[in-house]
């Protein structure tokens, strides 16, 4: 994805995020009262500033984080543990033809607002992936390659509900990755590498 793209996506969410979290509602009274026995007319103005908070319970969320789609296909389940923790299991297959295998990770998600799944959270995360690739010499031969990956992160996100079934995270944070073999291709992947996720899903 273009960094203009990028960037115009996480300026918008990060709007949205703080217009859920601010917004409130005002009402202003007028009440007026008059004194039978003197005919003296007495006005009351009155403002009530009220903010409503969503506790519709959600123990589970099923996403897709769709910046991964240019290079995995993904999917995603988190189960609430407690108020102050989730833990989530996913999967993913390269989406590039040349490109076999798959992998798995597990994330625990910890919310130190203690309304788990609403709101901040840390996320420390562990992966592993096995990928393969068949390459043509010169000579016409096909020349496979395959790399096993595992990977440890740290994300910073904030998981919110714009409605009761409708989920979507933001987060930003760094991957380590970690590659067993040389390879050309799969080099690109070892290191620490910035991570960036816009999760949408379901939740019940």
């Amino acid at each position: 994805m273009p960094t203009k793209i990028l960037i115009t996506v996480i300026f918008t969410m990060i709007c949205f995020v703080n217009i859920n979290l601010y917004s409130q509602t005002k009402t202003e009274e007028t009440r007026r009262s008059i004194d039978s026995t003197t005919g003296e007319v007495t006005v009351i103005k009155s403002e009530i500033i009220s903010k409503s908070e969503d506790i519709t319970p959600i123990n589970n969320i099923l996403t897709i984080n769709p910046l991964k789609f240019f290079l995995f296909y993904n999917l995603s389940y988190y189960f609430k543990v407690s108020n102050i923790s989730m833990v989530g299991v996913g999967m993913q297959i390269p989406t590039l033809s040349d490109i076999y295998g798959g992998g798995i990770n597990i994330e625990y998600r910890f919310h130190p607002s203690k309304k788990a799944p609403r709101g901040f959270y840390v996320a420390p995360n562990i992966s592993y992936n096995y990928f393969k690739t068949d390459n043509v010499t010169p000579d016409s031969e096909t020349e496979s390659k395959s790399a096993t990956i595992f990977s440890a992160g740290l994300l910073l996100g904030w998981q919110w509900f714009p409605s009761e079934d409708f989920a979507i995270g933001l987060g930003i944070g760094v991957d380590r990755y970690f590659t067993s073999k040389e390879s050309k291709f799969f080099d690109e992947y070892n290191g620490v590498i910035p991570a960036v996720r816009f999760d949408i899903g379901y939740s019940w």
